[in-house]
């Protein structure tokens, strides 16, 4: 495991996450899951020949679910070859010097300027009216009407990391074309290993911080295991997950579950000496085990993580709930962990 060393490359591109498009076959369906289950709410739509899109947000978080309406759409050729997933992380820049640009896999960065205080919107996809109304979305948050959140409690900050699966070999590839066309940089890697599988990891942030990819692929001899899995199943390289960062994840994940998101369990044995490992912790033990959290440190402090079950058919994608007590890196532990609860899912 280790840190790289950071030196800012006066050319590099700085930008955040504009939103996150995932390519679907129910736009509206999809999109009314996000609004029950994690308390988003509906802030544009768009209904045109060509796809069905709608948008929802929850404080920096903002999702596109995006679905084509005829064969050639490029929303329509995804979900063929990959099923529903994340097709486009769009980055807001000040002033973008490209429009797209290929990433990795099937999926592409799309660069957005907003001027500050504009409504939300894109081309085909309009702002809807910021009342809102309670209940589930039913009609009115999907149809363009009325904006509109869920039961669910609001917890989502902002998207923590990305992670993404990519093929043995592309990993530095994938780096280098980051480091080269953005000018971002390698924060951290380590080589995890889960059983007799292995798999190697860098972490590529914009300068500012508010883009952090983290890209896995398979170690080259190592028994296959669950990247290669995802691979198969995925079609290629692409998004395994997308966490979000929480203030109090304890919090955050007995309400996410009360309102119907269902979270990969972790075996009592395994907070059995945690007090002793973690030593003083801002959640106690007994609250940490009643909801499957895992629990880490780094350098600078602690870290709290827990995976929701997939429930894509091909169980290629899924989402990470995490909060940060001082931490900026990943444990090795928990990510350890975390993998072997997904092993644990798969074989089940």
């Amino acid at each position: 495991m280790s840190s790289a060393p950071q030196t800012r490359n006066q050319h590099a591109v700085d930008a955040g996450i504009d939103h996150i498009t995932l390519s679907v076959g129910d736009a509206r369906t999809r999109a009314a899951e996000f609004v029950d289950r994690y308390g988003f709410e509906v802030i544009a739509v768009g209904d045109t020949p060509e796809f069905t899109a709608v948008a929802v947000r929850q404080r920096d978080v903002v999702l596109v679910l995006l679905e084509g309406r005829t064969d050639d759409h490029p929303a329509t050729r995804f979900v063929a070859r990959h099923g529903d997933g994340v097709s486009d992380i769009a980055l807001r820049v000040e002033a973008p010097d490209h429009t797209v640009l290929d990433a990795f896999g099937d999926v592409t960065h799309t660069f957005v300027s907003r001027p500050a205080g504009e409504p939300w919107s894109l081309p085909g996809i309009a702002p809807v009216r910021t009342e809102e109304t309670t209940g589930t979305t039913g009609t009115t948050g999907t149809t363009g009407t009325t904006a509109t959140t869920g039961p669910a409690k609001r917890h989502l900050l902002c998207v923590d990391h990305i992670a993404v699966c990519l093929e043995t070999g592309e990993l530095d590839r994938t780096v280098e074309s980051y480091e080269r066309m953005l000018g971002w940089q390698v924060v951290f890697e380590e080589d995890i290993h889960v059983g007799a599988q292995a798999m190697q990891s860098k972490v590529v942030q914009s300068p500012c911080g508010r883009v952090t990819l983290t890209l896995l692929q398979p170690m080259s001899g190592a028994v296959p295991g669950q990247i290669d899995d995802f691979l198969r199943k995925h079609g290629g390289g692409g998004v395994q997950h997308l966490a979000f960062a929480v203030p109090d994840i304890v919090d955050a994940v007995a309400d996410l579950g009360t309102a119907g998101v269902r979270f990969l369990a972790t075996p009592d044995s395994y907070y059995e000496d945690l007090e002793q490992r973690l030593g003083s912790s801002a959640h106690p033990v007994a609250e940490l085990r009643k909801y499957s959290v895992l629990a880490d440190r780094d350098h600078d402090g602690e870290l709290f993580q827990i995976f929701t079950r997939s429930e894509h058919p091909r169980r290629t994608h899924f989402m990470e709930i995490i909060e940060r007590r001082g931490a900026t890196t990943f444990g090795s532990n928990n990510i350890r962990k975390l993998y072997e609860a997904v092993e644990r899912q798969d074989t089940a």
